[in-house]
Formats: structure tokens, C-alpha cells, sequence
């Protein structure tokens, strides 16, 4: 399976290999492009191109949506309901009560999580918008060797990647997992590895560069280079501090409620640690600030930085590509 993940700026693309079912070791092939300026015609031939380079052009691939218009709810439904013949007209009752969205428009799905007591369940529900599905799958129509096996959440993705790349304190705590893309950025929790609770929010790492551009009036192209450059930012005096206080006030305020909400629906006891990735994790400093500012102990996250990935060079890559790892991933669900 190879994952692709086609987001605001960049489209990363993802294979995994499994050399050696014993020792579960991995090599994975991957690529990312800029498409940020292209149509949609250009960023068809521009995936087919970097399909091709990587001698994946015959093959199947599973895609990735997010972004605010993608609903995600709990709802706790009792037990005695959870059966294959009337679980799904249970969930769409409770949820048209707590939304406005016509889910006659949106693709849906729905997880069944830990139980909430001796009765009842926390159940998952998650839609996404039938038109942002299928631009999607629009872009690979006039691939003939290139099949579209399924499309899932980033957030999904995010955890599936997590799970089977993450560090060994994954199995034993409660985790805040934030990837922080170019415009999306996508939380979700996870204890004893599940997932129980996912947001996506309007934040991402152009929203620092932004920041910086206009502060110092300079081309976002700088602005880019001196957020991840310690010595960029020595030559002009830069206190990335500073930059960091006014850009990440709504990512702190959703890390807040998320831990609020997940304790008081006793999801997780308590919350053990923040993990960051995406590009923009390698803004410098932003996990210490992160802990100083929200208390629990804050660590960067890189996929290939894993002992069970052999083989692979350019290391730095690996923040980008959570998600179409993941992705990648869905194979091993067959």
C-alpha cells in the first residue's frame, strides 16, 4: 500500500517494507514535493511524477482528509445497543442531535472505545464532507495503474503510524499526539494505545512564519529558514519566545480543553506527556515552550527516528510524514 498525504503545502508520499516479519524491521521508500501554487490538473501529473521516480506507479493507495469541516463526536451509547443490526441507526440519532451538518452530504464512520462503566461505551464518530472526499479521489482519475483502496482520517493515520513507530513509553501512558502541519493541525489522545478523543484545528506552522515575516518584514521564504536556524536568528537579535506567545495561543487552548474534557469524560486518568511532529515540530523550541506553559513533559516525535526503520538516510524527512506512513500502513489491516 503506499499512503499519500496532500497537504496544504506539501504532498508526501509513503511506502513501508517489512524485510524481516521476525525481528520487525522496516525500510521505507518516501518522497515530498511543494504543491502549494499548483491546480488540481498540475498536482495530478505532479503525483504520478513522483510516483513514477519512485517506481510506484502501479499500485494502490490509501489517502487522508482533516481540517474543521471534518466532524468528530463522542457519544456513549448503553451497551445493550451495540449490535451489528441497529448500532448504525443508533449513532446517527444521537449524533443529528448535537450537530447542524446534513450527514446525508458526508461520508461517516464510527469507532467503538474503552467502556465507561459496567453499561455503557464511548463510541467515536467521525464524517467528513463527500465533496472533500472526492476531490480527492479526483485527482487519480486519469491514472489507469492506480487504485484508490480507501481513504481515512489524518488523525487515524496519525495514531496508526504512532502505534507502530512510536517510542517505547507509548504503551504505558497517556498521550497527547499533535501534528502540526502547514495550516491543519491534528490532536489526538491516546491511552494504552487507543485512541479516545481527536480534533483537528486551523493552526499549522505557516502561522509562525507568517508571524515572523510580518515582524520583521521579511520574505515568508526567511521567515521559514530563521524559524528552524539558530544561527539565522542570532544575526538578527530574533526571540523566538516571543513569536511563540502570540502564534500558539489557540494550540495551547485546545491542549487545555482537551485534557479537561478527557479527564472529566474519564477517558484518561491524568495526562503523561505531549508529543509533537509535522514540519511544524522543528520550529526551534517549541516543545520546551509548550511544557514550560502547560506543565507535562513535551517531546519532538520523528517516525524514522524508530530502531525498527533500517536502511533510510535523510532522517529530517521523517517529521513530514506521519500521516502517509501511516497510510502506508493500512496494509497491514488485510
Amino acid at each position: 500500500m503506499i499512503g499519500i498525504d496532500l497537504g496544504s503545502k506539501f504532498l508526501k508520499v509513503c511506502k513501508v517494507l517489512n524485510f524481516s516479519q521476525k525481528n520487525k524491521d522496516y525500510s521505507i521508500v518516501s518522497a515530498m514535493v511543494d504543491i502549494s501554487e499548483l491546480d488540481n490538473s498540475v498536482k495530478s501529473s505532479s503525483i504520478a511524477a513522483l510516483l513514477k521516480r519512485l517506481d510506484l506507479e502501479k499500485e494502490s493507495v490509501f489517502l487522508a482528509v482533516s481540517g474543521k469541516d471534518v466532524i468528530n463526536r463522542e457519544i456513549v451509547l448503553n451497551r445493550n445497543k451495540i449490535n451489528s443490526k441497529t448500532i448504525k441507526n443508533e449513532i446517527k440519532v444521537e449524533i443529528e442531535n448535537t450537530i447542524t451538518e446534513n450527514l446525508e452530504t458526508m461520508y461517516s464512520s464510527y469507532t467503538i472505545l474503552n467502556n465507561i462503566s459496567e453499561k455503557d461505551c464511548n463510541i467515536l464518530f467521525s464524517a467528513a464532507p463527500k465533496e472533500k472526499v472526492n476531490a480527492k479521489f479526483s485527482l487519480f482519475q486519469t491514472m489507469e495503474d492506480i487504485t484508490v483502496a480507501g481513504v481515512n482520517l489524518e488523525s487515524f493515520a496519525l495514531a496508526n503510524s504512532f502505534i507502530t513507530f512510536g517510542p517505547n513509553y507509548k504503551n504505558s501512558e497517556s498521550i497527547i499526539l499533535i501534528n502540526i502541519g502547514y495550516k491543519i493541525t491534528n490532536i489526538v489522545v491516546l491511552s494504552n494505545k487507543e485512541i479516545v478523543f481527536l480534533k483537528d484545528i486551523n493552526f499549522g506552522g505557516y502561522d509562525i512564519t507568517k508571524e515572523i515575516s510580518s515582524l520583521y518584514v521579511i520574505p515568508e521564504k526567511l521567515a521559514e529558514e530563521i524559524k528552524r536556524r539558530e544561527d539565522l536568528r542570532q544575526k538578527v537579535n530574533f526571540n523566538m519566545k516571543n513569536i511563540l506567545k502570540k502564534t500558539l495561543s489557540s494550540l495551547l487552548d485546545t491542549i487545555f480543553r482537551t485534557i479537561e474534557h478527557c479527564i472529566t469524560r474519564q477517558s484518561i486518568i491524568s495526562l503523561d506527556r505531549i508529543v509533537i511532529t509535522g514540519g511544524g515540530a522543528l520550529t526551534e523550541g517549541i516543545d520546551s515552550f509548550i511544557e514550560e506553559t502547560i506543565g507535562i513533559p513535551t517531546t519532538k516525535w520523528n517516525p524514522l527516528e524508530n530502531n525498527k526503520v533500517v536502511g533510510y538516510s535523510n532522517k529530517d524527512l521523517g517529521y513530514f510524514l506521519p500521516v502517509s506512513l501511516g497510510l502506508a500502513l493500512e496494509k497491514e489491516k488485510k
